[in-house]
Formats: structure tokens, sequence, C-alpha cells
């Protein structure tokens, strides 16, 4: 048991998740570039920043309340 190479989980879900949430993602980095460079401060990215998460969390959490059980 000493020797078994220990697993992030956390990493493990979200990179397992990451290509369901793919068109989420895309539009969080097309927004990043649109804004950048803009320093009026009024434009951001947040909106698709947490539809990404979202995303990223629905997909998440049923494989950990799974693994409860």
């Amino acid at each position: 048991m000493a020797d078994e190479e220990l697993v992030d989980q956390k990493k493990y879900l979200e990179d397992s998740c990451k290509p369901k949430c793919v068109k989420p993602l895309l539009e969080y980095e097309a927004c990043v570039k649109r804004v950048e460079g803009d320093e009026s401060g009024h434009k951001h990215c947040t909106g698709q920043y947490f539809d990404y998460w979202y995303c990223i969390d629905k997909c998440v959490a049923p494989k950990l309340f799974s693994k409860l059980k």
C-alpha cells in the first residue's frame, strides 16, 4: 500500500469532464481574447467563466456522490 502512487482525485475528475465542457471553455477563451487590452474595466468574461465551471461541477458531482455510496 505504501508503494501505491496517490492520484489527485480533483484533477482527475476535472480532466475527465473537460471534453464535455469544451464549448463553454472555448467561449470563455474567445471572450478573453475579445476583451484583452480593454483598459476601461467595463468588459469582462465572468459569465463565460462561471458557465465553464458550472459545466465541470455538473459533471463532477454525480461522480463524487457515486463514490460516497
